[in-house]
C-alpha cells in the first residue's frame, strides 16, 4: 500500500498537486495574520481608551501591558512557527543530502521562554499592582478576539466566493 507521499513523483503529496488554487482565495488567506495584527491593535487602542474614560487609568493601563504582552506572544509564536516548519523542512532536505541537521535548541529554548516572560508579569501585577489585574487579563484576550473576528471574516467571504461560483 502506498501513501501518496510514496507515490508521489514531486515533494509534494498528490493531494496537494491535485487540488486547485484559487489565486483570489489564497490571496485573502495569506493576508490573515497580517488582519490579526491589525484587528488586535484596534482592539487594543479602543479597549484601553475605553477602560480609562469608563473606569479607571489603571485598568486602561492594566488593559494597555496586558494587550502588549499578548501582541508580543502572538508575533513570538508566529515566528517561532514558522522557524519550526522551516527546520523541519531543512532537517528532511539535509538527511536527504546526508548533511548535519541545524541544533534543536534555538527552536526549543523560545517557546517556554514567551510564557515564563507573562507569567512572571503576572506575578508581578497580581503582587504589588492589584487594580491592574482585571485590564490586564481581559488585555491578554484581545489577539484572541481578534483571531476569532478573523475566523468570522473568513468564513463569511469563503462562503460569499462559493456561492457566487455556483
Amino acid at each position: 500500500m502506498t501513501t501518496p507521499f510514496e507515490g508521489s513523483s514531486s515533494d509534494q503529496p498528490e493531494i496537494l498537486n491535485q487540488t486547485p488554487v484559487d489565486p483570489a482565495m489564497e490571496q485573502r488567506l495569506s493576508g490573515a495574520y497580517g488582519r490579526i495584527l491589525r484587528i488586535a491593535i484596534s482592539l487594543s487602542v479602543a479597549g484601553t481608551l475605553m477602560a480609562a474614560l469608563l473606569f479607571t487609568w489603571q485598568s486602561g493601563l492594566g488593559l494597555a501591558i496586558g494587550s502588549l504582552l499578548a501582541y508580543i506572544n502572538f508575533v513570538w509564536l508566529h515566528r517561532g512557527t514558522e522557524r519550526l516548519v522551516e527546520r523541519i523542512i531543512a532537517s528532511n532536505q539535509t538527511a536527504a543530502e546526508g548533511k548535519i541537521k541545524p541544533r534543536k535548541i534555538r527552536f526549543t529554548f523560545p517557546f517556554p521562554l514567551r510564557y515564563a516572560l507573562l507569567i512572571a508579569v503576572a506575578y508581578v501585577i497580581l503582587k504589588s499592582y492589584p487594580r491592574l489585574l482585571i485590564g490586564f487579563i481581559v488585555g491578554l484576550i484581545l489577539p484572541i478576539l481578534a483571531a476569532m473576528g478573523e475566523g468570522i471574516y473568513e468564513a463569511v467571504v469563503i462562503s460569499k466566493i462559493d456561492q457566487a461560483s455556483h
